[in-house]
């Protein structure tokens, strides 16, 4: 007769303490029923009888059958209320009762037990059980209490073991982690391997929620016997916390010395060398990875100037801590990168990294592992994810698909979307990402169509977006009409620019070849015939495109767009709203495809003409300095620069921790790239411009 621990299967579990007392409650069932009989005397045929009623209950409480199980037990307490069984039946039913989640009445059965046969061999369990069923009920306090009691009680080192390690969840459940460490090490004292290194497992998770005060407290006990190692690494992980850098360095040479065969000894010297960095650490000294040279050499230079006009303007203002700026070449290599930021870290005691631009995600990894900030500038997706002390300042494909989707949807009302995008990563990820965006503010999709990176010719792709590509069934003869309404576009005077593609900003050069005398519509060529001349046989209308779409997003450069523009209106893709991202913004594409893009929107991170007093000024010192505009590149060093700037001269900023909650405490910080703050994970969040297409020229709409 025995309850298999595998087949109890119960509904609920509380937390990962309790896992283990599941088996502590457990096992003691599974030793043989036990007769309180004379030694030597047979057992009567009542006994028999009820022992072959309890075997069948056994596979009932396996079958999860509790009812028909209690009720074996019970009908016997009925019938033979002073009989042998009566401990063995009472223990069945606590147990039944405790693995139907049926606590207290499990707790009775046990007392009850205890109560009128103090002397049974099930006694022991059933006082640990009832320390258990008051843990399982939540009630902590009546659990530590009974089995304070209980220990008193106890005559073997594994009755008291069993009590110590309860008592030790039992206090990791109420969160009194200092009497949890002490309950388990009891534990630990009165077992041997391979129980101990289970125990002291438990001890090493225990001791990482306790605070300075408890570990000091548990030193005092221990001193240099286990778990003094342990409590030593974390008192210095909580000196380390508060940039008590030279008390943390103490506590683990003491730990060391002590022992010095501790499994966690790596850990502790790993430590040491962290602090040592932190200990000449100095927040004012910036240090900024660059590709200065190599392939990349241009964008690093650019954004260079950008970081070095702000080091210039911050340390001229009044009442600030000048800053010191310490300049490496990452060449465009991550190993570079790494060597480089290990330099400025350890070396030099940099309280912080601005950059890099092309390397940045060896650089996230090496910044993250050496606990300083850093300031990527980059698009690469998730660099931030690497840890806590990795930032970034760019313009990310995220920030511009919300900013162009809250404005098209919010602003202007569209609901419906077509997507042609390139078949390479960047037009990929764009895609998917206005997607989804759309998807957020209740709008939709209703047309998206791909092209090749290589294509000039977008016809194919154009015509799948609107129903032209696929023969279309036939309509009957009476319901064919000619579409004229493309050619009265074409006969309209031209008017203002309204902002969608129409023909009403084809360029100037487009009057005269948009169409040729056979391309005339039906009235035109009328005309040209002699009176009594025969007219020529009608020709069959061509279908009309299915233009179900408020606007069309491209994600490509503003070569790409520049051809795509005049082949959808040229494929009659009229008064719809073009939207790109942030490559269209050139001059160039307006050179181009001036009349086939007014209206567009796109957005940038940094607009040099905008009305902003901040970004005129930024300008005009910019060219003062460096004898050229700055582009968004320049713009976004140079604010990435003034935020970290800043941020080392907050009052209590004297470590890179200290200094990586003032950067993740900057809110809306007036850049020239828009207000910019960092979330929970240190992205950057921006306010970006959205500029719009008018005639020749760009210009801001928003903010």
């Amino acid at each position: 007769m025995c309850f298999i621990l595998d087949n109890l299967k119960l509904i609920k579990i509380r937390a990962w303490p309790h896992l283990l007392i599941l088996g502590l409650y457990l096992l003691p069932a599974c030793a043989p029923s036990r007769v309180s009989t004379r030694q030597g005397m047979p057992l009567s045929p009542e006994s028999i009888w009820a022992l072959k009623r309890f075997e069948k209950a056994e596979h009932l409480f396996q079958e999860q059958a509790y009812v028909d199980a209690l009720n074996i037990y019970k009908n016997y307490l009925r019938q033979f209320p002073k009989g042998p069984l009566v401990d063995t039946a009472l223990m069945k039913i606590g147990l039944v009762y405790m693995a139907d989640q049926d606590y207290p009445r499990a707790r009775a059965a046990f007392e009850s037990l205890l109560s009128r046969y103090p002397n049974s061999p099930f006694a022991e369990d059933a006082r640990f059980n009832v320390m258990v069923a008051y843990d399982k009920e939540g009630d902590y306090s009546s659990a530590v209490g009974y089995a304070k009691s209980a220990l008193r009680l106890t005559k073997t080192r594994h009755q008291a073991f069993r009590i110590h390690k309860l008592m030790g969840y039992t206090y990791s459940a109420s969160k009194q982690f200092r009497e949890a460490t002490k309950s388990f090490m009891e534990a630990y004292q009165l077992t041997s391997d391979p129980e101990r290194t289970e125990i002291l497992s438990k001890v090493k998770g225990v001791i990482t929620c306790l605070k300075e005060p408890e570990l000091k407290s548990l030193l005092e006990i221990y001193g240099d016997r286990i778990p003094g190692g342990y409590l030593r690494l974390q008192l210095a992980r909580e000196y380390a916390s508060e940039d008590l850098v030279d008390m943390a360095v103490k506590v683990l040479s003491d730990m060391i010395y002590l022992f010095p065969q501790h499994d966690e000894i790596e850990t502790a010297g790993a430590l040491i060398e962290e602090l040592d960095s932190r200990a000449r650490v100095d927040p004012l000294l910036i240090g900024c990875i660059l590709p200065l040279t190599g392939p990349y050499g241009t964008f690093g230079n650019r954004a260079l100037t950008g970081i070095e006009l702000a080091l210039h303007q911050f340390n001229a203002q009044p009442y600030v801590n000048p800053i010191q700026l310490l300049i490496r070449d990452s060449k465009g290599d991550p190993h570079e990168t790494a060597t480089a930021l290990e330099t400025l870290v350890l070396d030099h005691g940099v309280g912080g990294i601005i950059g890099p631009m092309i390397t940045s995600e060896s650089a996230a990894i090496k910044a993250q592992g050496l606990k300083v900030p850093i300031m990527t500038l980059t698009q690469k997706p998730d660099v931030t994810v690497t840890g806590d002390y990795v930032f970034r300042d760019f313009l990310t494909l995220s920030l511009q698909v919300k900013a162009v989707v809250n404005y098209a949807v919010e602003d202007l009302g569209l609901k419906k979307f077509a997507i042609l995008y390139p078949e390479e990563r960047y037009g990929i990820s764009f895609m998917n990402r206005f997607w989804d965006e759309l998807i957020s503010h209740g709008a939709e999709v209703v047309g998206i169509e791909s092209y090749g990176t290589k294509q000039t010719d977008f016809g194919d792709a154009i015509k799948k977006l609107v129903g032209l590509y696929y023969p279309r069934p036939e309509e009957p003869a009476e319901e064919a009409v000619l579409d004229e309404e493309v050619w009265d576009r074409f006969l309209e005077p031209q008017e203002e620019e309204t902002g969608w593609l129409d023909i009403k900003g084809v360029p100037e050069a487009a009057d005269d070849t948009a169409f040729n005398q056979d391309e005339r519509p039906q009235e035109d060529r009328g005309v040209l015939m002699e009176e009594g001349q025969e007219a020529l046989p009608e020709e069959k209308a061509e279908p009309e495109p299915i233009i179900d779409f408020d606007a069309v997003f491209i994600p490509d450069s503003f070569e790409k767009v520049g051809l795509i523009a005049p082949q959808l209106l040229f494929h009659d893709v009229a008064n719809v709203l073009l939207l790109g991202t942030n490559l269209w913004h050139s001059d160039k594409l307006i050179q181009m495809a001036r009349g086939y893009v007014q209206g567009a929107i796109v957005p940038d991170g940094f607009f040099v003409n905008s009305p902003s007093p901040r970004v005129r000024d930024f300008v005009d010192d910019y060219e003062k300095v460096f004898g050229s505009l700055p582009a968004f590149l320049e713009a976004q060093a140079y604010d990435a620069a003034w935020i970290f700037f800043q941020a080392a001269n907050e009052p209590g900023v004297r470590s890179r921790r200290t200094l990586k909650e003032a950067i993740m405490g900057i809110k809306d910080f007036p850049g020239v790239t828009g207000l910019t703050s960092f979330d929970e994970g240190g992205d950057v969040e921006k306010d970006l411009y959205l500029l719009k297409v008018e005639g020749r020229r760009f210009v801001q709409i928003r903010p």
